[in-house]
């Protein structure tokens, strides 16, 4: 003769999210909405200069465009990764006195002049350059005839491939930069440079 079972009750689990308070649902919806706001400017400030990166967490608006320009990229752009630029970099400058090294990206108003500063020596050296295309590789090394830290030593053209600026326009012969047979590479077709430098103070 069986022993009868005792009943055990059956505990239903709600389901996740059912018994959640409205309150947890505008927080969830908030948090979301951050996130999706900012995550454009995340990728950009992970690629760009520093010069630019943090520009892109405090106006995050500006991201949005350049996650467009990086998605409607031409097909045949020659220089689609850092690792593309620092090589055209490295032919460049190859048998000089300059070792380019490290190379970031610029998102910049195509058409309209950028001006940037950077050490050369003991001087500091204004550059205005007029970008064909939006993306610019800045391309960052050591000039070894040179005292100070590492400078920009060129600007590279995304689509092209073109040198928008070469810093042995910027550093004399006698400083043992632009070697014998190595002339400067011409500014892409739509890209123009200019430099000031001015004198140390006496």
């Amino acid at each position: 003769m069986s022993e009868a079972q005792p009943d055990i009750p059956q505990v239903r689990r709600a389901p996740l999210f059912r018994n959640r308070h409205k309150r947890f649902w505008v927080v969830l919806i908030v948090v979301v909405a951050v996130v999706v706001f900012y995550l454009p400017s995340l990728v950009a400030f992970r690629y760009t200069a520093a010069a630019q990166s943090t520009g892109f967490l405090t106006h995050p608006w500006r991201s949005w465009s350049f996650i467009v320009t990086a998605l409607t990229v031409p097909g045949d752009s020659r220089l689609k990764t850092s690792g593309n630029a620092l090589r055209a970099a490295d032919s460049r400058f190859r048998g000089s006195a300059i070792d380019p090294h490290e190379v970031r990206l610029l998102f910049l108003p195509e058409g309209k002049p950028y001006t940037f500063t950077h050490p050369l020596g003991d001087r500091t050296v204004t550059t205005t350059i007029t970008p064909p295309y939006r993306f610019v590789w800045l391309v960052s090394g050591h000039i070894d005839t040179l005292n100070g830290p590492d400078t920009v030593v060129a600007l590279l053209d995304y689509r092209t491939g073109k040198m928008l600026y070469d810093v042995r326009d910027d550093v004399s012969q006698s400083q043992g930069v632009t070697e014998p047979g190595t002339p400067s590479a011409e500014p892409s077709p739509g890209g123009t440079a200019t430099s000031t430098s001015p004198s140390p103070a006496p």
